[in-house]
């Protein structure tokens, strides 16, 4: 009987936990990270997935939104359409995601931007493109727009280049890269810049020889790239091989500015423009305190989508803080309405929206000595 009566409450005490570790689970505040961690898109995924990691785990160290704590599920779409699709409706349904962040590209956001609508569950897209905003008022965006940022380095190879003939070369299958070409080059145009050839790629494509060929027999100053940085990278190097002459500068979008561009391109990335929202060492304090926390935690440098998951989980976070204590998904998409100079490590420091559309500044970059700098 003795045996009966401790076995019984051995039952009873493990029942007792485990419902106060589910009550304690249940009081968390659940927010969905949806990354391409892996394929072809992976370059910026790992560092969007370990930037969120760091701002939330800093987050939960100083106690929360409101004294809950923030738990933070992550999911890998593989860099696939159909996987970021059944992954969203799994972050809705299953995980009862208060906020979806992500996912990581504007493709794969525009593809999921109808069931967010659907199922009223706010999500904040790393996308580019404000295409991803039309379907409806849950999908919000951290980033800015082509159009808001790819016309400076127009106006820097116009002011401060020779610059004036230039090729282009661009993924005809993501519709961000193809607005980062078209908002650079219709400011060329207006600025006096000739172009001489706009090519079509897609992200599969590997062999750019006969593309190379066909580039090194116009006059150009500039060949503009718009695809993702390994590309960019083997493009500029068949290019060279091609006989490509070396006073020939690359130009590129945000997609350009990785470690893993700089490596593949080597010596043919000396000189190459790109625009950007990030580079490291900014003197502020938030910037120099999350250098120092990634590095401490993840034992690399951070780079420009690190920076930014960093920063697009600051806003995240402050439309979970906006929502009160006690927040819906209603609450929590009002909040974000309401989100003013919210402080983050890219662009000026301060993020803003005007409907859903965001401002923050940017900074063209130039590679000197296998590093992306300041542009003079």
């Amino acid at each position: 009987m003795q045996t009966f009566r401790s076995f019984a409450h051995v039952l009873a005490a493990g029942a007792l936990a485990a419902g106060a570790a589910a009550l304690a689970q249940a009081q968390d505040l659940p927010v969905v990270s949806i990354q391409s961690s892996t394929g072809p898109v992976a370059f910026a995924g790992v560092g969007y997935q370990r930037g969120i990691r760091l701002a939330v785990e800093e987050a939960n160290a100083r106690g929360g939104i409101h004294g809950r704590k923030i738990n933070l599920v992550e999911r890998d779409s593989g860099s696939d359409k159909g996987q970021a699709i059944h992954l969203v409706s799994q972050a809705i349904d299953r995980d009862r995601a208060l906020l979806v962040l992500g996912p990581s590209t504007t493709t794969d956001g525009v593809a999921v931007a109808p069931v967010f609508n659907d199922k009223k569950t706010p999500s904040l897209s790393f996308a580019t493109s404000d295409a991803v905003l039309k379907p409806g008022p849950w999908m919000m965006k951290f980033q800015q727009a082509p159009s808001a940022i790819a016309p400076l380095s127009a106006r820097y190879a116009l002011e401060k280049t020779s610059i004036r003939k230039v090729a282009f070369v661009y993924d005809r299958t993501n519709e961000g890269l193809i607005e980062y070409k078209n908002f650079f080059r219709d400011p060329f145009k207006a600025g006096g810049g000739t172009v001489v050839a706009e090519e079509a790629v897609v992200g599969s494509d590997a062999n750019f020889l006969p593309l190379a060929t066909k580039l090194k027999a116009l006059d150009v100053d500039a060949v503009y790239i718009s695809t993702y940085g390994e590309q960019a990278a083997n493009i500029i190097v068949q290019l060279r091989q091609a006989g490509m002459p070396e006073k020939v500068r690359y130009i590129g979008t945000i997609a350009m500015v990785t470690q893993k561009f700089l490596s593949m391109a080597g010596a043919g990335a000396e000189g190459a423009i790109a625009v950007s929202d990030y580079v490291a060492g900014m003197d502020r304090p938030m910037n120099k305190a999350f250098e120092a926390g990634f590095k401490a935690r993840w034992g690399v440098e951070p780079d420009n989508w690190a920076a930014s998951a960093y920063s697009l989980a600051q806003v995240g976070l402050a439309a979970l803080q906006a929502a009160g204590p006690d927040p819906t998904r209603e609450a929590v998409r009002e909040g974000f309405h309401k989100l003013r100079d919210v402080p983050i490590v890219v662009g000026s420091g301060l993020w803003n929206h005007k409907d859903r559309i965001p401002a923050y500044g940017a900074i063209v970059l130039t590679v000197k000595d296998g590093r992306f700098v300041a542009a003079p």
